[in-house]
């Protein structure tokens, strides 16, 4: 009975960090998720700068790796265009606030998906700033409930 309890446990201890998922966020301004990899496939739709992920796998070579979002779509991405750095997405439409509270002014709407980088954390608020896609349409930067976000951070 004792070899069959060690088994099962290293064979969990085994397990468990080949199960680990993987996050990144995409490190351009924008960027395509095609329906396989290689730049011949087809766009299936487009994502921004510090939107979060998770890598499900990559390519023979490891230059293009298949994805998924908070909402499960899923696609390929160029390994070039991902980093270790944080990213965080709403998960629904929200308020980005002036400081970490309900009854703080608002700064900014943004609406679900719209991506973000993590800068700190008070309580249960994230501090983000965003990246617009023009830079006329101004930095949204301020704190956001945790609840709200979905994503993560390099610590």
């Amino acid at each position: 009975m004792k070899k069959l309890i060690s088994l099962i446990a290293l064979f969990a201890f085994a397990v468990v960090p080949a199960m680990a998922q993987k996050y990144a966020s995409v490190n351009a301004k924008r960027a395509n998720i095609r329906t396989c990899a290689g730049t011949n496939c087809a766009i299936k739709f487009y994502t921004w700068r510090y939107t979060p992920v998770i890598m499900l796998q990559t390519n023979e070579d490891k230059s293009w790796v298949l994805v998924k979002d908070f909402e499960g779509y899923n696609g390929w991405i160029s390994a070039d265009l991902l980093s270790a750095a944080g990213g965080m997405s709403a998960k629904v439409d929200l308020n980005v606030r002036q400081s970490p509270s309900a009854n703080a002014n608002i700064v900014c709407t943004v609406e679900k998906g719209y991506p973000f980088k993590y800068l700190a954390r008070k309580g249960n608020w994230i501090q983000v700033v965003d990246e617009p896609l023009k830079a006329k349409d101004g930095k949204c930067k301020g704190w956001v409930y945790n609840a709200n976000l979905w994503g993560f951070f390099k610590q």
